[in-house]
């Protein structure tokens, strides 16, 4: 008979495993619920500061990309301002509008609750951004002269229409040469023009810094004249605003929204014009700010702008810094390098022909949130700053420097 095995172990002086106590258990969750918990505090903290970071790379890009376009555009101030044989004493290439507010003025500060906690975030108001004109023609319409025949003159104060011939110039739009209707089409109601004294005739001083401006506002379309006097070949009359005696204009006519007449010296102006004298059709281009815009959370986001043949688009969000200073000529063959940052203290106040370089700053923020426990030392906004600046030399504007 076979006898049955005896309970004994499979392998002779070894035990069974029991595993882990219970105590071992409870203190290996400890151990681990402790490193996990750095982690994930550690992960947390990382993740709040790439943000941030994130935030801040695209403040400094934003800043960058809108300096950059303001720099294209200032570097062509007055271009298509400078008109025939000789070259005029100005152009005004830029116009300033400098403001100097007190902090107080400037912006509304963050209110806290007495927790500490964010309650309202800064608010910025329109006293603190200066406004920047960049002062161009438009490059597709001819200057036409004031009045048709020899000897002619009007006067844009006692005056409301200048009628001038088609001059010969090929219609880029085309490819032939512009005709009467064409040309006309161009000048549109509420554009600003020019009004050019030439240097090299006109009855005026061949290569005198006397070569006089002024501005105005159309009130009319482009309109066709062949039967005047000297328009056999076809003339473009335009209807405007009438100036000031002299050719000035005040802030409130609404005949000179960019400022290039307002405050000017009289000697820079004049409001008689004749044959040999020009018409231009500006394209100015205005930098503002749009203070009083909020983003989708209804927080505040004051906007830089940028302005031109009335449209107006967004260069820039979260700006709470705009200035505009500019270096003068000093009419002695050098010019003053400190940048004023108030054109009502230039040496004449509000010549702007003096103006030979423009220096623009501008003030950032990224995203405001009332969350962020951060605060900076500008404003103590839940928010990160930064500035940048350029520096531009507009080349058409030391033409005269020599």
């Amino acid at each position: 008979m076979i006898k049955p095995m005896s309970r004994m172990p499979f392998c002779k002086g070894k035990s069974w495993s029991r595993g882990f106590s219970l105590l071992e258990l409870l203190v290996a969750m400890a151990v681990f619920l402790t490193i996990s918990s750095v982690s994930f505090t550690l992960f947390s903290r990382h993740q709040a500061l790439l943000s941030s970071e994130q935030l801040t790379v695209g403040l400094n890009i934003g800043l960058r990309n809108a300096l950059s376009q303001i720099q294209l555009d200032v570097v062509n101030a007055g271009d298509g301002l400078i008109l025939g044989t000789n070259v005029p004493a100005w152009p005004v290439g830029v116009t300033i509008n400098n403001t100097n507010p007190t902090a107080a003025q400037c912006y509304t500060a963050a209110t806290f609750n007495t927790a500490g906690a964010i309650l309202t975030i800064p608010t910025y108001t329109g006293l603190c951004f200066d406004t920047l004109n960049v002062i161009v023609a438009d490059p597709n319409t001819p200057a036409i002269h004031p009045c048709a025949t020899t000897g002619c003159t009007i006067s844009t104060s006692t005056g409301t229409t200048a009628t001038g011939q088609v001059p010969a110039v090929i219609n880029p739009a085309t490819g032939v040469q512009f005709t009467t209707s064409q040309l006309a089409s161009q000048f549109k109601i509420g554009d600003q023009v020019l009004f050019v004294q030439s240097c090299s005739g006109g009855g005026h001083t061949a290569g005198s810094s006397g070569c006089k401006f002024t501005t105005a506002v159309l009130s009319a379309q482009g309109g066709t004249d062949t039967t005047s006097p000297g328009c056999g070949t076809g003339c473009v009359t335009l209807t405007f605003s009438s100036t000031e005696a002299g050719g000035g204009n005040t802030s409130t006519s609404g005949n000179d929204p960019y400022g290039m007449t307002t405050n000017a010296p009289a000697v820079l102006l004049s409001d008689q014009y004749g044959p040999n004298d020009y018409i231009v059709r500006l394209l100015p281009i205005t930098y503002y700010v749009n203070a009083g815009n909020v983003d989708s959370g209804n927080n505040p986001d004051p906007q830089l702008m940028r302005k031109q043949a009335g449209t107006s688009n967004v260069v820039m969000d979260q700006v709470i810094g705009f200035k505009v200073g500019a270096a003068l000529w000093n009419d002695v063959n050098t010019s003053t390098f400190q940048y004023n940052y108030d054109a009502s203290t230039y040496s004449t106040p509000y010549q702007f022909n003096l103006v030979r370089s423009v220096r623009v700053s501008i003030i950032g923020r990224t995203e405001p949130k009332a969350t962020d426990p951060y605060r900076n030392a500008f404003d103590q906004g839940p928010y990160q700053i930064r500035g940048n600046s350029v520096i531009v030399d507009p080349r058409n504007l030391t033409m005269n420097n020599d």
